[in-house]
């Protein structure tokens, strides 16, 4: 008996050393295995993600974040219901990324669409979501894929917000630039209005015009002045007309220039002038400028003046 158990000793060690390796080995894998488990068990019941598992198609189960989102019985869904048979996934067109996940053991991402389970089994709360699918690699029978849903409901409604917003502002900004326009169109007209009634040009007599002057004589009026009296020259076939200073404060060197210009320019069109209403202050600050008008009938009122033009024509007394 002593050889027998002298022979069986080293393969019994060595059996055992084999065994010790094998146990090393499966606790190893063991432990790299309970890592991606735990995690998954983590991300399962973390409350925040919602997880749906697929087999073979068929939704087989689902998280508690699951259920919140979708409001659904989980037992009217697992096993009937087919995310490849479904027909807003369809109606999408996202049905091929589906079948690639299933398929080919492709991992994807569905764009963002409102989903609504009422459609689906009459009940449910329709929720904006983006998904992904991640198919359980080597899982062939049942096969396995796992769908992460993302609510993004309350992004899409500050978009939908901000989307009202932009169109409530656009709107206000069409409306506000309207009104704008119509009350530039307004100023515009009544800008038309004071040019038109700071240069009035007035038919007192037949042949006769009368210019009224009122306030300070600049460049610009008086080119409006010269070019109304001008055009009401050649329309009435005037012969005289009377330019009324009196309300004008003050006539410095650079208006009496325009006034001498106008006079000028009338009488190349056959009109002669006369000028009313000069102050005693305006008549000394002309001669000491040396801008005197010889040949320029004055009078200190637009009555002595009319009158004295009345006078000279034919039947007057």
């Amino acid at each position: 008996m002593a050889p027998t158990e002298s022979t069986g000793a080293p393969h019994e060690a060595q059996t055992n050393e084999e065994l010790r390796r094998e146990n090393e080995e499966l606790r190893r894998r063991i432990a790299e295995l309970e890592g991606p488990a735990r995690r998954f068990q983590a991300l399962y019941d973390g409350g925040v993600v919602s997880v749906q598992i697929y087999r073979d198609g068929y939704s087989a189960e689902g998280n508690a974040c699951w259920d919140r989102l979708w409001g659904l019985r989980p037992e009217e869904i697992h096993g009937k219901y087919s995310l490849l048979e479904d027909a807003q996934v369809a109606a999408g067109g996202f049905l091929p990324a589906v079948e690639r996940a299933f398929r080919d053991e492709e991992a994807t991402r569905l764009p963002t669409i409102r989903y609504d389970p009422v459609a689906l089994i009459g009940y449910g709360a329709a929720r904006w979501v983006a998904s992904a699918l991640i198919p359980v690699k080597g899982s062939v029978s049942p096969r396995e894929v796992i769908q992460l849903h993302f609510d993004v409901g309350e992004l899409m409604h500050s978009e939908e917000e901000l989307r009202a917003q932009k169109q409530q502002l656009e709107a206000a900004v069409v409306e506000r630039t309207a009104e704008l326009a119509e009350q530039l169109r307004i100023s515009e007209e009544q800008q038309r209005a004071i040019t038109a009634l700071s240069t009035p040009v007035l038919r007192v007599w037949s042949g006769i015009l009368a210019v009224p002057l009122i306030g300070h004589i600049d460049p610009d009026r008086a080119a409006r002045v010269l070019d109304v009296l001008l055009q009401s020259i050649v329309a009435t076939s005037a012969e005289h007309v009377i330019i009324d200073v009196t309300g004008v404060p003050q006539i410095d060197a650079p208006a009496a220039r325009h006034l001498r210009d106008t006079v000028r320019a009338a009488a190349l069109l056959g009109a002669q002038c006369m000028i009313v209403g000069i102050s005693g202050h305006t008549a000394r600050m002309l001669v000491e400028c040396g801008l005197d008008f010889e040949g320029v009938p004055t009078f200190g009122t637009l009555q002595e003046g009319l009158r004295r033009l009345l006078s000279r024509r034919p039947g007057a007394e």
